[in-house]
C-alpha cells in the first residue's frame, strides 16, 4: 500500500467512531485519538449562545490547545470581524495607498518570485495579481495620514490657536508610532511592510523635490540611515534583501506601468518625470549580513544614503566594539522607520536585550513596525511593557491568524503499524519513495524539507537514507547551526528557487530532500515546495506553526506528514487534521 492511501486510511482511522468518533457536549468537541485519551477543543460556532459578557469573551479566544505547548495569543473576535470587512472591500492594489512607481516595482517583483508551475499561466504577465488579506490590512493602517485626524480636531475649534495648532501637527508627524502585524505564514508579509516603508520613502524625496531641486539633491547625497529592517538570520537577511533591492531596481516604463491619471497629476507628474525616477526607484538598498566588516557600511555610508538597511540586530550592536569610530552609530541618528521581522524570534528572552539597544539608537524613529506569523503571549507581554499606554499599539491581525491552511493537507503516519514496526527512518523511505511516485509535479524535481528537534539527529539521518535505504548522496542535504551562513546559503539555495525541470538540474536528480532543524523554520521562502515530513514533534505551538508554514504558502496547497511511534507519539497530533479542516486556531 503507498503512503498516501496508508496515512488517509489512519487519519480516517482517527476521526471515526470506535477509535476516533466526535462528539459534542456544553464544553465544545471532543475530538478522540483513541480509547482513554480525548482532548477538548471549543467549538467553532460563531452563533451567541447567551448573552453574557464572559460566554462572549471565552468564545471570542477559541482555540485548539495541546500539551505542555506555550500558549499563542489569540485575538478578539472583534478585531478578525474588523479586519475581515476591511479585506473583502478591496480586491486589487489600485484601490491601496501605495506611491505609484513602488506599485509598479512591487508587482513585478512579485511576478518575478511567482510559481507558475502549478498553474495554467504560461507567462506572468497574464497573472492576475490581488493583494492578500494581510498585504491589504497592514498597507491601509501603515499609510494613513498622520494629519487626517489633527484637521478634523482643528476644524471644529475653527483654527482659533494657531501657535498650538502648529505645535500639535509637528507633533504628531513626529511622534513614534508602533505597528504589529500579525498573519499566518506564507502570507505575504513583506511586501505587506515593504509597501508602506518605499511609499514613505519614495514621498519624502518628493517632497525634498517640490521644495527645491538644490535640496532635493543634498537630500540624495546625505550620509544616513533612513529605514532598517531587522531579521534573526543571515538567510533571512539574504532572502529581505534580494526582494528589496529587486524591488529598487527592477526596470519600470513609467508610460506602461503607472496610472496615466496619476503621472499627469500636478502632485507627481514632474517628480516622476525625473531621469532619476523613469526606470527604477533608484534606492539604494545595503545588506550587511554575515563575514561583512562594518567598513562596507561605512563606505556604504559615504557614497550617499542608505535608503534600506538589511540586517540583524546582532551585526548592529557590534559597532560598539569598534574602536576606531568615534561615534558608530551617528549615520543611525535619522533613521525614521524601523522594521522588526519575524518579530517573536527578536523579542523573545534571548534576543531581547539586543533587539531592544539597537531600536534605542533611532532616536527619530517613526514608524516601528513588529511583524510576525505567531503572537506568544509572552510577546504580547512585552511589548505592553515596553510600549505602555492603551493607544501605544496599533495591532494588525488578519481572520486566519495562528490557523493552519486549509489547502495544507496534514497526514499521520503511525510507524508502529506494519511493514515499519516501530521503525520512523523505515517509514521516512516509504515515504520519500511515495512521494516521488505519486504522479504529482510531473516534469520537475521534487524537493522535500524534513525537521528533526536535534542538531545531532541531522547528520546520521542523511547518513541512514543514503547507505541504508540507497539515496543518492547528491540528492541528500543536511543544516545545523554548526554550517557557516555562508555553507548553509549554498546548501538551501535549491529550496528557495522554482522547482527545476528535470531535464535541467545539474546532478540529475528526481528528488532533492533538506534535512534540518527549527533554524530553517522561520520566513525562508521555500518557493513551490510540496512536502513537508516531521520527523519529531515541535516543542511549541509556535514551532508548530513555522515547520508546517514552509509548504502552502500564497494560497497554494502542500502536504504535511507527521512520523509518530510508540516514544514519540501524542494523543492531540491524531485530531490536528480535523483541526485543520475546521479552521480552528492553535492555543
Amino acid at each position: 500500500m503507498s503512503l498516501v492511501n496508508l496515512s488517509v486510511r489512519l487519519v480516517r482511522q482517527y476521526s471515526r467512531g470506535g477509535s476516533g468518533s466526535s462528539r459534542r457536549n456544553g464544553t465544545g468537541t471532543v475530538l478522540r485519538s483513541k480509547p482513554g485519551k480525548a482532548l477538548q477543543a471549543p467549538p467553532t460556532s460563531t452563533k451567541k449562545t447567551t448573552s453574557s459578557k464572559n460566554n462572549q469573551s471565552k468564545e471570542s479566544n477559541q482555540s485548539f490547545s495541546f500539551g505542555h505547548f506555550s500558549g499563542l495569543q489569540q485575538p478578539t473576535r472583534q478585531s478578525r470581524e474588523t479586519s475581515s470587512k476591511v479585506i473583502e472591500k478591496i480586491t486589487n492594489f489600485e484601490e491601496l495607498r501605495i506611491f505609484p512607481s513602488v506599485r509598479a516595482a512591487m508587482k513585478e517583483e512579485i511576478k518575478h518570485g511567482y510559481n507558475l508551475k502549478s498553474t495554467y499561466i504560461k507567462d506572468k504577465e497574464e497573472l492576475a495579481l490581488r493583494p492578500s488579506p494581510v498585504q491589504i490590512a497592514a498597507i491601509r493602517k501603515l499609510t494613513q495620514p498622520r494629519l487626517t485626524k489633527l484637521k478634523k480636531q482643528e476644524e471644529l475649534a475653527n483654527g482659533s490657536n494657531k501657535i498650538l495648532n502648529e505645535l500639535a501637527k509637528q507633533n504628531e508627524l513626529n511622534k513614534l508610532k508602533v505597528f504589529t502585524i500579525a498573519a499566518e505564514t506564507g502570507s505575504g508579509k513583506t511586501w505587506a511592510y515593504l509597501a508602506p516603508l518605499l511609499s514613505k520613502l519614495k514621498e519624502e524625496e518628493m517632497q525634498a523635490f517640490h521644495r527645491s531641486k538644490e535640496e532635493y539633491a543634498k537630500y540624495k547625497k546625505a550620509a544616513a540611515v533612513r529605514s532598517v529592517i531587522l531579521l534573526p538570520t543571515h538567510e533571512l537577511v539574504e532572502q529581505v534583501y534580494d526582494t528589496v533591492n529587486r524591488a529598487a531596481t527592477i526596470r519600470i516604463n513609467a508610460q506602461s506601468n503607472i496610472n496615466q491619471k496619476l503621472l499627469q497629476s500636478p502632485e507627481y507628474k514632474e517628480f516622476l518625470e525625473q531621469p532619476d525616477q523613469q526606470h527604477a526607484l533608484n534606492l539604494n538598498v545595503v545588506k550587511w549580513g554575515a563575514g561583512d566588516a562594518h567598513t562596507k557600511l561605512v563606505e556604504a555610508s559615504k557614497s550617499g544614503r542608505i535608503d534600506v538597511l538589511v540586517t540583524t540586530p546582532s551585526k548592529l550592536i557590534s559597532l560598539a566594539n569598534i574602536n576606531k569610530m568615534s561615534n558608530p552609530f551617528r549615520m543611525f541618528s535619522h533613521v525614521e522607520y524601523c522594521v522588526i521581522d519575524e518579530a517573536d524570534t527578536l523579542m523573545d528572552k534571548s534576543w531581547l536585550l539586543d533587539t531592544s539597544a539597537v531600536i534605542k539608537r533611532f532616536p527619530k524613529c517613526k514608524d516601528l513596525v513588529f511583524c510576525s506569523a505567531t503572537i506568544p503571549r509572552e510577546f504580547n507581554k512585552t511589548l505592553e511593557k515596553m510600549f505602555p499606554g492603551e493607544h501605544s499599539l496599533i495591532n494588525i491581525v488578519t481572520p486566519s491568524l495562528h490557523k493552519i491552511p486549509k489547502k495544507i493537507h496534514l497526514k499521520v503516519i503511525d510507524a508502529e503499524l506494519s511493514p515499519y514496526n516501530g521503525s520512523k527512518t523505515r517509514c521516512l523511505a516509504q515515504a520519500l519513495y511515495a512521494i516521488h511516485k505519486d504522479g504529482t509535479e510531473e516534469g520537475f524535481v521534487k524537493r522535500i524539507l524534513i525537521f528533526v528537534n536535534e542538531k545531532k539527529d541531522v547528520e546520521p539521518l542523511a547518513e541512514t537514507l543514503i547507505k541504508k535505504y540507497g539515496q543518492r548522496e547528491q540528492d541528500i542535504v543536511g543544516i545545523t547551526g554548526k554550517d557557516s551562513p555562508q555553507q548553509r546559503l549554498a546548501k538551501i539555495e535549491p529550496f528557495l528557487q522554482p522547482a527545476e525541470l528535470l531535464a535541467n538540474d545539474p546532478n540529475a536528480s528526481k528528488i532533492k530532500v533538506l534535512i534540518t532543524t527549527d533554524l530553517l523554520a522561520r520566513g525562508l521562502n521555500f518557493v513551490g515546495i510540496k512536502n513537508v515530513i516531521l520527523m519529531d514533534l515541535p516543542n511549541t505551538s509556535v514551532d508548530l506553526v513555522h515547520r508546517v508554514g514552509r509548504t502552502g504558502r500564497m494560497r497554494q496547497s502542500g502536504r504535511v506528514f507527521v512520523i509518530i511511534n510508540k516514544k514519540t507519539g501524542k494523543s492531540w497530533i491524531k485530531g490536528l487534521p480535523k483541526v485543520i479542516k475546521k479552521g480552528i486556531p492553535l492555543g
